[in-house]
């Protein structure tokens, strides 16, 4: 007999205490846990700042005070952020830390123009973006670039059309993206390569109707999205594809109950949080996403979840100030 999927009404204190305690779990410095995620705190901040905002709660004052002058101290001299305090600089730590800085009203704590500097440091002839100095590329770099300069007001300083050319290099003929090009599709790729062209306003460049077909085949029979054709499935995907087919309006070419029920079913009802499967452990990554998700399926306010903006990966009353502001 099928256990009864716990409904997020019944759930949304536990998972409330949870994102409020996720920090407590990583800061014992004689625990193994420190360390392995020392490099992610910057992400998994957002992650949990913004998925308090899905659940339409705002962090603790004193929470707030010491997370802006966490970020703040992760700022380098190149300009850029690092995952963490002393951590190097990366164009995927700084994208985050102006997301959440945006959320909590910090900008002002941070020196603007030379993240803006960095940015645009890092992009190369071809029109694509490195990571950081070392020189990895691919089209998670150029959604950061374009996300982070547009919300910053300041797209008008990168080539533009030439980031988009090598995001274009990077749709396969089977309709998915790639990390680069010739490479094999990816679920997370078609989000990051789809986002780009939405906010450079380029998405007429592709055939949407590909694209949502790759998409919608990677539903699974358990309703939930699985990133590459015969994969698991995994409460992220929920996110990742979900919203591109909400962004380009081809979320009608999926089961939307049978999606909401997998992600619902990921929860754990006690102790908060949702994991990639059910039945296992939760962690912050996959609660964002989970509600994420949600936020976009609930059409009649159900949930009680702020929307999340499928292109930017912010609630979209922000987004709808920050863009009109910039």
């Amino acid at each position: 007999m099928e256990s009864k999927v716990p409904t997020l009404e019944s759930s949304r204190a536990a998972h409330i205490n949870y994102l409020l305690k996720v920090d407590e779990t990583v800061s014992d410095v004689d625990s193994l846990g420190f360390y392995l995620t020392e490099i992610l705190r910057m992400a998994g901040c957002y992650w949990a700042v913004t998925a308090l905002a899905c659940l339409r709660v705002d962090p603790p004052k004193e929470k707030v005070k010491v997370i802006l002058d966490w970020i703040a101290g992760c700022q380098n001299t190149d300009g850029g952020f690092g995952g963490n305090t002393g951590h190097d600089s990366h164009i995927t730590t700084s994208h985050y830390a102006v997301l959440i800085l945006l959320q909590l009203k910090g900008l002002d704590r941070i020196d603007v123009e030379r993240l803006v500097s960095y940015i645009v440091s890092l992009q190369l002839p071809d029109g694509s973006f490195m990571g950081d100095r070392y020189g990895e590329v691919d089209t998670r770099f150029s959604y950061c670039a374009l996300s982070c300069l547009k919300l910053l007001g300041k797209l008008d300083r990168i080539n533009v059309e030439k980031a988009c050319d090598f995001v274009l290099r990077c749709w396969n003929p089977d309709g998915g993206f790639a990390a680069v090009p010739d490479a094999e599709s990816h679920a997370a790729y078609v989000f990051t390569g789809a986002g780009a062209l939405g906010i450079a306003g380029k998405l007429d460049k592709i055939d949407l109707n590909e694209l949502g077909a790759w998409l919608a085949e990677r539903q699974t029979t358990k309703g939930g999205f699985n990133g590459r054709p015969e994969k698991l499935p995994d409460v992220c995907y929920s996110w990742w594809i979900l919203s591109i087919m909400v962004a380009t309006g081809r979320d009608s070419w999926i089961d939307r109950p049978a999606l909401e029920g997998y992600i619902l079913s990921c929860q754990d009802p006690e102790r908060g949080g949702f994991s990639d499967r059910p039945g296992n452990e939760v962690d912050v990554y996959h609660t964002f996403f989970g509600l994420a998700g949600l936020s976009l399926l609930d059409t009649t306010g159900a949930h009680q979840l702020e929307r999340i903006d499928p292109l930017y990966a912010l609630p979209e009353k922000l987004i709808a100030e920050v863009l009109k502001s910039s």
